[in-house]
């Protein structure tokens, strides 16, 4: 989905050149992409960023009801980061070369063939299932640059927030991830996770005793208790009297 003819044929070319790839759609603009998109429901979707009335940010935006991979593909860098906010599978700098666009096809099979979660969509778990499933058996996933980490519960410390970003203090280092405080809390959900500061999320489990308005964890970080917060970390111990 590109409004560049020639961008646009490359990648048709580059297509039909794979036995098991099939071009279902070519569009001009996001308003088109999202009609093919609902249409034919792809598995996969090479995006350009720079498209008329709506950019690709725009379209990744959406609230899709079935969301392909999304491979970017732009001639501008300063977009990557802002695009691995949507957990894109890939993104490809103009001009594009055959060999790089067969890593973003190897990445999107193997993916197939080995589906882990998206990070950036890991909802909560509904409040049936929270109860039943031990902390030691989640995990989250979460980018850093250009990786993707499985990171166990069980693993992790607390969080804290830095504007755009937050800092996953785990037992023995630190990831720096692009993520909102308030996605933060989708992915570290109760009932393993409680939120104490506007800047800070802690495992409950990492709690080693409560002070007044201080929290002090198994490694010894002292955290402060938000005033916004001290009546749901009253219920948590109120819980387990």
């Amino acid at each position: 989905m590109d409004d560049e003819p020639p961008a646009r044929d490359v990648i048709e070319v580059f297509v039909n050149r794979v036995p098991d790839l099939q071009c279902v759609a070519i569009c001009g603009n996001a308003h088109q992409a999202i009609d093919a998109i609902q249409q034919w429901q792809p598995h996969l979707v090479f995006l350009d960023i720079q498209m008329p009335d709506m950019t690709g940010i725009d379209l990744l935006q959406l609230q899709l009801p079935l969301r392909p991979e999304i491979v970017i593909t732009t001639a501008y860098s300063e977009h990557a980061l802002k695009s691995y906010e949507f957990a894109v599978l890939d993104y490809l700098m103009k001009p594009i070369s055959y060999e790089r666009f067969m890593q973003a096809v190897v990445k999107f099979k193997q993916k197939q063939i080995n589906p882990q979660p998206n990070w950036s969509a890991i909802s909560p778990l509904p409040a049936d299932e929270a109860n039943t499933v031990s902390s030691s058996e989640q995990s989250v996933w979460l980018r850093e640059e250009k990786r993707l980490l499985q990171i166990p519960y069980e693993e992790i410390l607390y969080v804290e927030a830095m504007k755009d970003y937050v800092k996953v203090y785990l037992k023995e280092q630190m990831i720096l991830t692009h993520l909102t405080i308030g996605k933060a809390e989708e992915l570290f959900p109760p009932p393993y996770f409680i939120r104490i500061h506007r800047s800070h999320i802690v495992r409950r489990g990492a709690i080693r005793l409560i002070d007044g308005n201080l929290i002090r964890l198994v490694n010894d970080t002292e955290l402060q208790i938000g005033p916004n917060f001290r009546d749901e970390l009253k219920k948590y111990i109120s819980a387990l009297r």
